[in-house]
């Protein structure tokens, strides 16, 4: 009995080790990657025609586009780690760390538009960087088993498809603003949907490349990518990033911390005070990224919405 409580301790007061702090520095550095990718992409496919929104030819126009080649290169690199991340840590340790790729894409904004970050943007970069602090400090995420059962799979994927595809003909009716806002949702639960294919293909990987290959999770990983790239780009070409990015940057963890506690039995501390702080974090977090968006350095990145 005592071992079962020691191993059950374990798991739903996870303690901080070596592993944790790699796991974090890698989510970090996908994160840095990310935002500069944003800023870049946004710089590229806002100057598309508007009827290529949600339509394959803006990417193979994009393509074409050296600014967006090298935004997409750092996309690349920014999954790597979220890759290598993943496969060592949980999506609520993961995923909500990658919401620093706003604070990373306003010094690339600034740099790209010539202008200067002042006190209130410094002043919304601490406020998500302690909502961050106090969310995992309080949560201490832990491991769980990073598979589910083909019914759940199954669920989960059409509820993504049907919520996406909603955001898609929601954005064809209305402003750039809204158009914006709903693109950027949707791409966001698509990539929080591809973090947990991630993470699965990752786990896969360690019973050897074939294993991996014969499964179905890793094709499903790469088909989602492709639908959440066309999705963000569409949102960037919509409108002004700051109306975008904020959706993508909060909907992205959110929606894979859900799969993690819902679909692998990840968890998150729950006895106490720990939900309520938790709750506290995450709404700094969200006030902080919204406030953040509404900086002149991020409302300058692309045209103003009407």
């Amino acid at each position: 009995m005592g071992v079962l409580v020691d191993e059950g301790l374990k798991v739903f007061h996870h303690p901080i080790g070596l592993n944790d702090v790699s796991i974090v520095l890698l989510s970090i550095a996908s994160a840095a990657a990310y935002g500069m990718a944003a800023v870049l992409q946004h710089q590229a496919a806002v100057r598309e025609p508007p009827e290529l929104s949600v339509r394959a030819g803006l990417l193979i126009r994009l393509a074409r586009r050296p600014l967006w080649l090298v935004g997409n290169a750092l996309d690349g690199v920014g999954y790597l780690f979220q890759f290598l991340a993943l496969r060592q840590g949980s999506l609520p340790l993961v995923e909500p760390l990658l919401v620093l790729s706003l604070v990373f894409a306003l010094p690339a904004g600034a740099w790209l538009d010539h202008r200067r970050i002042h006190a209130p943007d410094i002043a919304s970069t601490a406020l998500i960087v302690a909502g961050l602090a106090l969310f995992l400090g309080v949560a201490r995420p832990g491991p769980g088993h990073p598979h589910a059962s083909a019914v759940a799979w199954t669920v989960l994927s059409v509820v993504i498809v049907v919520a996406c595809g909603l955001a898609v003909l929601g954005a064809r009716h209305g402003s750039p603003r809204r158009a914006a806002v709903l693109l950027g949702a949707g791409s966001g639960m698509a990539f929080g949907y591809v973090a947990a294919l991630t993470e699965r293909t990752g786990h896969l990987l360690d019973f050897g490349i074939l294993h991996a290959l014969s499964s179905w999770e890793p094709y499903a990983m790469v088909i989602g990518a492709a639908g959440a790239l066309l999705l963000t780009q569409s949102a960037f070409h919509a409108g002004a990033l700051r109306f975008s990015l904020p959706t993508l940057t909060v909907f992205q963890p959110l929606v894979a911390v859900v799969i993690g506690l819902a679909l692998f039995g990840e968890h998150v501390a729950s006895s106490g005070l720990a939900p309520l702080g938790e709750v506290l974090g995450l709404a700094m977090v969200t006030s902080g990224v919204f406030a953040l968006t509404g900086s002149s350095v991020i409302a300058a990145v692309g045209p103003a919405a009407p």
